[in-house]
């Protein structure tokens, strides 16, 4: 029987390995060929890569359905801590970027928000012991 952290790895696999060869992909063709298409076409090209996440988002949804009380509860509970440092950050950035500092692009947003989760329920994990 497959276990659901062996279900959970295969399926990040393959949305990752399909997401790294669609972006690669896309990237190639919009710097050469596909610089001439319209912008609207650019735009829905430049997004396809989102299709593959979907993937992944599914993987940790399912994963996540098979976790108990106490994983839930932690993992609730890193969520907030890195919705709100990060959400309080990049607003506090916001205002720093107002007096000069230099623009911060919105594409780092989910990752900050990964890393802090990350970092937050492996502090709470440890705050069960």
């Amino acid at each position: 029987m497959i276990t659901a952290l062996k279900i959970y790895t295969r399926d990040m696999l393959i949305g990752f390995t399909a997401y790294g060869l669609v972006l690669f992909g896309v990237n190639s063709y919009l710097s050469g060929t596909g610089a001439d298409l319209p912008q609207a076409a650019q735009a829905g090209l430049a997004l396809l890569p989102m299709l593959p996440v979907l993937l992944v988002v599914r993987a940790v949804l399912v994963f996540a359905r098979s976790w108990d009380e106490l994983q839930r509860k932690k993992a609730m509970e890193s969520v907030l801590i890195a919705f709100f440092l990060v959400g309080f950050g990049t607003f506090a950035y916001g205002f720093l970027e107002g007096v000069g500092f230099p623009k911060l692009d919105i594409i780092w947003v989910m990752p900050m928000l990964i890393g802090a989760q990350g970092l937050a329920l492996s502090f709470v994990s440890w705050t069960y012991r």
